[in-house]
């Protein structure tokens, strides 16, 4: 088969709904991308420390995690495409609001109430999941994780406006960008198609209010009464939330405050860290589909150690090796994740798993955050990074003697 016609048959997948998603996502994530390469310098220039940066990040995990049973209850309920495309109308104001912000008490109200609108979670989730053919999960996955890295000149683009404007007048400028940006999203995501057969016809938001603890409760019985397989890689995935977040917002801290990176060498370091990600997404996915998924979230959870450790400890150059571990771990690890639980969940009670997992996975981050930040200030700046890497050795022994890829896989 020539080559232009295996690629057309191996990417046939993408239309309708996938395509639309990778489309929106790509905006998104490009967008964001530029404000957050300075996100947590934006705090301490709003007067913050880092430490509330933890407690924002703790503030916005937290809620994040309340809506997402509501919203998964919502999504198997009423339909996932109603609440995507409300929700991400509603999102664009708060990036407006933390472009005004005049101090961090400011903004981390605002990050509440985008939280609360980030509801819509689930259903995006639960509609790209009952989207994807069951043979193209890994590569479908795969994709959307690429998507989340595709954000290579962002950084670049946040350095110049930094350097051009200062960091509040640069930083006030990239959050306007995603305002448009998200305005242009939820447009676009008006064209999805409902993958749910049978809605209700009631007001959704009576029907949540007068349902929240049945829902809460559905929600959680349904992850209890998952297979085995599904609840050990549910908690190896747990680890992994805190373990990442303990450290992960305040890697650009440590390397300008610690190592004396300069801001604009960050920048560079960030942008290398999105190419190998999207250089390793598709070969991710396809590993994923060929070799189980079993095996690839293994081996990352295993190049999350050296990784961390080696950022911790080391120069440039083994900074820039550091984010290589870290940027091909994170692929395999959401990937492999991504596919085994769609694998593992009939399509019925996907929206419900996927708000349970979800609950639990942004508790883990935001506490993961909030211990970080105060372990950063008042304990040492590197002690995050290296307790990270030691919760990273329960994940590599849970998943390789507890976790097994299905005989046959949900549909």
């Amino acid at each position: 088969m020539p080559v232009l016609a295996r690629l057309k048959n191996e990417f046939s997948f993408i239309k309708g709904n996938i395509l639309i998603n990778s489309v929106t996502l790509a905006i998104i994530l490009v967008t964001s991308a530029i404000p957050y390469t300075y996100y947590p310098k934006y705090i301490e220039g709003l007067g913050g420390t880092p430490f509330i940066v933890g407690i924002i990040g703790f503030a916005a995990y937290a809620t994040l995690a309340l809506v997402q049973i509501p919203g998964g209850y919502l999504a198997d309920k009423h339909g996932r495409r109603r609440l995507t495309v409300i929700m991400t109308f509603t999102i664009s104001t708060t990036y407006f609001l933390f472009a005004i912000a005049p101090n961090w008490q400011f903004f981390l109200i605002v990050t509440i109430l985008q939280n609360l609108f980030m509801i819509y979670q689930p259903a995006l989730q639960a509609l790209v999941a009952d989207s994807t053919p069951p043979e193209k999960r890994g590569l479908g996955f795969s994709i959307i994780n690429l998507l989340h890295y595709i954000s290579v000149p962002s950084p670049i683009i946040a350095g110049i406006l930094v350097v051009q404007f200062g960091l509040i007048q640069g930083m006030q400028i990239a959050y306007l960008i995603v305002t448009v940006a998200f305005i242009v999203v939820a447009i676009l995501r008006i064209r999805f198609k409902e993958t749910l057969k049978k809605t209700m016809e009631t007001n959704p938001i009576r029907d949540l209010i007068r349902n929240i603890p049945k829902a809460y409760n559905k929600s959680i019985k349904a992850l209890i009464k998952s297979s085995k397989p599904m609840l050990f890689l549910f908690t190896s995935f747990a680890i992994y939330h805190f373990a990442w977040y303990m450290c992960y917002p305040y890697l650009i801290l440590y390397a300008t405050g610690v190592m004396n990176i300069s801001d604009f060498d960050w920048a560079t370091l960030m942008a290398w860290f999105s190419v190998v990600n999207v250089l390793s997404a598709i070969p991710c996915g396809k590993i994923v589909d060929r070799f189980g998924r079993k095996k690839p979230l293994t081996i990352a959870w295993f190049l999350f150690i050296p990784g961390l450790v080696g950022f911790v400890y080391g120069n440039v150059i083994i900074i820039s090796a550091s984010l290589l571990l870290l940027g091909v771990a994170l692929i395999l690890a959401n990937i492999a994740y991504q596919a085994l639980m769609t694998d593992f969940v009939a399509r019925k009670k996907r929206g419900k798993i996927i708000g349970s997992t979800n609950f639990f996975f942004n508790i883990l981050s935001a506490v993961g955050q909030l211990s970080g930040g105060f372990i950063y200030d008042y304990v040492s700046p590197g002690f995050p990074f290296i307790f990270s890497a030691i919760l990273f050795i329960p994940c590599l022994f849970l998943t390789f003697f507890k976790v097994h890829d299905p005989d046959s896989r949900e549909i």
